[in-house]
């Protein structure tokens, strides 16, 4: 539970600050009410306060001579301060005093609330920036992976499990959430570390090719091999071979490996002898093999054989605050590469990266602190260092009316399940568009559970 923020007011008006105490009080926040600065002093060695409301024309010591003691003791306090004879040049002074905001009376109270629960969320940013250096100064990293996050913590725990059994480990997750980094700390936290981990990139073998590529083949057996050679399965032996996209895979391939699979052996292209194999098998998928299985482009068998130990890779969005920590962590690479000192980001950035959706997960965070790196001169990340692309926070990130417009001037009447039926097969196109065809990916672009897109997509076709 959110602790509610601790307010003093400070005022040499009685009616003024009972009032403003009161409403505070009223929306939830701890406050007190003082009538000078001394005595703000004293509260704020006693007991640890959040936000200082203070006039700036007081007897004894004045506001903007509080502000600066205040930001000289207690810099984690925040001061707003409030005056009946305002000018744009104390507004000035103040804030280059270090103000958090100021406001001239008379004002509404609804003015200040604003100004209050802005501030709220800035100092909760603020916070969790704080935090989150903590965190990167205690090393937060397992084998290379880099994340906070409960779904990040079970990713490790799984790796844990999993590491030191030969049974296939399937992991699955959207491009660029970091499936091969996990192989690699499969393979480290394994036995077989000391031995070759083998990444096959499945979806860039050329289909002629892909049986040499992972069994090898015999000198002669085809016009250009000149030579004997090893394939991938061969050259990974006691160590680990990674199977990466392996949904991409031809059908005539899957049977082969459904044999090593089974038996542990492999033969070569154009050659006879049986060849056994030790070595442990991981590999990962950007689209669901169930749904390729009853789409009849994966072998149900090499299905059930890879999914024995699966590890779900989140996408960036759902992993919260890890976010802010590879970003630092990128940063610092950067800096470390270039020999500088290394660059933060403050507050107003961190909640930008944050409500941002990052469709491209963590490759996508990377180039956009690299951009972000080249743009900074100075020692922090700020917003307009950022690609203009993370600013359109609400087009990213809330699907709403500015997407469509309904022309309804000339319409006498609507057939109101027919119009939702038409939206909703024009959500299901762009959708399967966007997917390339591919239903899983589709459903997942449009955040709907996979079983309900296809019962839409049956409901439809039976329609047609």
């Amino acid at each position: 539970m959110v602790e509610p923020m601790k307010i003093i007011v400070v005022d040499d008006e009685k009616i003024s600050r009972i009032a403003t105490m009161q409403q505070l009080r009223d929306e939830g926040f701890i406050s007190e009410a003082v009538d000078n600065g001394f005595k703000v002093l004293e509260l704020l060695e006693k007991d640890p306060w959040d936000i200082v409301v203070s006039d700036i024309r007081m007897p004894n010591i004045d506001g903007l001579e509080l502000l600066q003691k205040i930001k000289e003791g207690y810099p984690e306090v925040d001061v707003i301060l409030i005056t009946a004879f305002g000018t744009v040049g104390t507004a000035v002074k103040a804030m280059q005093d270090g103000a958090a905001d100021f406001l001239t009376k008379p004002f509404r109270y609804e003015e200040l609330s604003i100004r209050i629960k802005k501030l709220q969320e800035i100092r909760s940013t603020r916070r969790e920036v704080t935090e989150l250096r903590a965190v990167l100064k205690e090393s937060q990293t397992f084998c290379g992976l880099i994340g906070d996050s409960p779904q990040m913590k079970n990713v490790y725990e799984r790796i844990q499990t999993f590491a030191h059994n030969m049974v296939p480990v399937l992991i699955t997750g959207r491009t660029g959430t970091g499936k091969e980094m996990v192989s690699r700390a499969l393979h480290q936290k394994s036995g077989r570390g000391d031995h070759p981990f083998v990444a096959v990139a499945c979806g860039a073998i050329p289909k002629e090719l892909a049986e040499s590529e992972l069994f090898g083949h015999e000198k002669g057996s085809f016009t250009g091999a000149l030579q004997k050679r090893k394939g991938s399965f061969e050259r990974a032996s006691g160590g680990t071979i990674l199977l990466d996209d392996v949904d991409d895979l031809p059908m005539d391939i899957q049977v082969k490996l459904l044999r090593v699979l089974q038996e542990g052996y492999i033969q070569r292209v154009g050659g006879v002898e049986e060849i056994p194999v030790d070595v442990r098998v991981i590999a990962t998928t950007k689209r669901d093999l169930g749904e390729a299985v009853k789409e009849g482009v994966f072998r149900e068998d090499v299905f059930y054989r890879l999914r024995g130990l699966e590890i779900r890779l989140p996408p960036l969005k759902d992993r919260g605050n890890d976010v802010l920590i590879l970003a630092q962590n990128f940063l610092h690479v950067l800096a470390s590469r270039d020999k500088l000192p290394t660059k933060t980001m403050p507050p107003e950035t961190c909640d930008i990266m944050k409500k941002y959706a990052w469709p491209g997960n963590v490759r996508e965070l990377r180039r956009a602190m690299e951009t972000a790196f080249v743009l900074s001169n100075g020692p922090e990340i700020l917003p307009d260092h950022l690609p203009e692309y993370l600013h359109d926070i609400h087009k990213e990130n809330h699907v709403g009316a500015s997407l469509f417009t309904l022309h309804l001037e000339n319409c006498e009447e609507i057939v109101f399940k027919e119009m939702i039926q038409q939206f909703e097969d024009t959500l299901i196109d762009w959708g399967l568009t966007k997917a390339g065809g591919v239903q899983s990916q589709a459903a997942d672009l449009l955040n709907l559970p996979r079983t309900t897109f296809q019962s839409k997509i049956i409901g439809r076709n039976k329609k047609d």
